[in-house]
């Protein structure tokens, strides 16, 4: 259980640096694509397809799994104040599971979605040339399948004070 955890924990780690990668990458980007069209005049014509398709899909998506495990998601706690915690253990068990059933749903759509996309070899039409955009339809559900995985650990932490502990330690970085 304890290297499911750390293989679970590793991946959407590193998932969601690629995230954070993407959100500075989009900034040199366009950056550079408004240095160059106001000081040369030249355009990148992909700009504005590189950012809608690859970076804020990635910025969006892939750090999902990373944010549910270190219980970081937005929660609306309207009645946390009233309830006991064994109540509120109950309900955390419950929303993970469902939440885990809706990611994997979700993470199955647009799986198919993209091996379709994948299997047309979806493109952008640009100004001189196409740009294919297939591949970025993979990061989607390779978001959502980590956080699937991510909430079922989630709710098994709920049910074992080893596997809690287990993944306080690791996504806390005390890991010996």
């Amino acid at each position: 259980m304890i290297l499911l955890i750390k293989l679970a924990v590793g991946l959407c780690r590193g998932l969601s640096l690629i995230g954070a990668a993407a959100v500075v990458l989009m900034m040199l980007h366009v950056s550079v694509d408004v240095v160059l069209l106001n000081v040369f005049r030249l355009s990148m014509n992909s700009t504005p397809e590189i950012v809608a398709r690859y970076y804020m899909v990635a910025v969006a998506f892939l750090p999902l799994g990373w944010l549910t495990l270190r219980n970081q998601m937005i929660a609306v706690e309207l009645l946390d104040f009233a309830i006991s915690r064994p109540v509120k253990l109950a309900s955390d068990f419950v929303i993970y599971i469902a939440a885990a059933g809706i990611y994997a749903v979700i993470t199955y759509a647009n799986w198919t979605k993209a091996l379709r996309e994948a299997n047309s070899g979806t493109f952008v039409e640009l100004v001189r040339y196409q740009m294919p955009v297939w591949h970025s339809y993979f990061i989607v559900p390779a978001g959502f399948a980590l956080a699937t995985l991510a909430c079922v650990l989630m709710a098994l932490a709920i049910l074992s004070a080893s596997v809690r502990h287990a993944m306080d330690t690791i996504t806390k970085g005390d890991e010996t």
